[in-house]
């Protein structure tokens, strides 16, 4: 297991076959991903988003590792959920939809971490 620090959020990750528990993970993001409401404004793996403003989800694992130079896939939907502003997505159409950008959830670190597995499939 590795371990990812961005400023004060820690966030687990695992690569595939390495821990039995990434399964559990991915299945606790995708329902994370619904209750926290992460799929009003984005498609997931497994929603249709109700704007169409927001980043699409559905795909993050071709597109993520690319975002920000020099940042991984991982480090990027971390950095994105634990703090929200530092960087705006090229994909915000913004004006649209209940919010100027996106909010601050204040996600634990493990709910980061199965947000973000559950998004990259991993």
């Amino acid at each position: 297991m590795a371990a990812v620090m961005l400023g004060v959020v820690t966030v687990a990750t695992w690569s595939r076959g390495e821990s039995e528990a990434a399964p559990q993970q991915r299945a606790s993001g995708a329902e994370l991903f619904s209750a926290k409401g992460c799929a009003t404004c984005h498609t997931g793996p497994d929603t249709q988003a109700l704007f169409e403003a927001f980043p699409q989800l559905d795909d993050a694992s071709s597109w993520a590792g690319d975002r920000k130079p020099a940042m991984s896939a991982t480090d990027y939907l971390a950095e994105s959920m634990a703090a929200p502003a530092a960087f705006t997505s090229p994909a915000f159409a913004g004006g649209m939809g209940p919010t100027s950008g996106m909010p601050q959830l204040r996600l634990t670190s493990e709910e980061i971490a199965a947000l973000v597995a559950y998004l990259l499939g991993t």
